[in-house]
């Protein structure tokens, strides 16, 4: 895939409870194309590694500043993100939106200090490093169902801006496989053909 000379090390998340899911295959996919061209790939599989989503009193206290003692599995993935130099999500859409186990990870891994800071005269600034992220999703609905309703446009505002773009990343890509529940063998292909230009 066309960044990944540019790119050493990978971090690809995902979220669904199905092992042989096509999130997983995607993901499975992308990992092997990406370690062909060299790059080191590390898989965040949200499920397996039984990530819990629900916000803590000890992630509110991070984030209001009365501590700065992270618990330890969101120390975890932060280090897991500062390895990466790319970022990769692999997700099927839930409700015109990420599912809820994504949902969380954004929550308590994209902390108030480590992935934005607020400056002295109020502005939010993000703290990331502007390291390329994709967004490769699944959704059961057609394009022109997404378009009608505005659901692309709204992932974009929820995860493209509101997630990434807060903490300051700009090279952001969104790739939907829609009509996935009935998606053939080439429509998948040809749907990993396109995602060599962005991944």
């Amino acid at each position: 895939m066309s960044v990944a000379n540019a790119v050493n090390n990978v971090l690809i998340v995902t979220a669904h409870p199905v092992a042989n899911s096509l999130s997983h295959s995607l993901t499975a996919r992308i990992a092997a194309r990406l370690r062909y061209q060299g790059a080191q790939v590390d898989i965040a599989d949200l499920h397996a590694d039984a990530f819990s989503p629900a916000m803590r009193r000890a992630d509110l206290e991070v984030y209001h500043g009365d501590t700065q003692a992270l618990p330890a599995d969101i120390l975890r993935e932060q280090q897991r993100v500062e390895r990466a130099d790319m970022l990769v999500f692999v997700f099927p859409v839930y409700w015109w939106s990420v599912p809820g186990l994504l949902k969380g990870w954004f929550d308590r891994v994209l902390t108030l200090g480590w992935a934005y800071k607020t400056a002295e005269d109020g502005r939010i600034i993000g703290n990331l490093p502007d390291i390329p992220v994709r967004l490769v999703a699944t959704a059961g609905s057609d394009l022109t169902g997404f378009d009608k309703h505005g659901y692309t446009t709204a992932l974009h505002t929820q995860v493209v801006e509101g997630v990434f773009g807060f903490c300051g990343l700009k090279d952001v890509t969104l790739n939907i496989l829609y009509q996935a529940d009935s998606a053939t063998p080439e429509q998948v292909e040809d749907f990993l053909k396109d995602l060599d230009n962005v991944i």
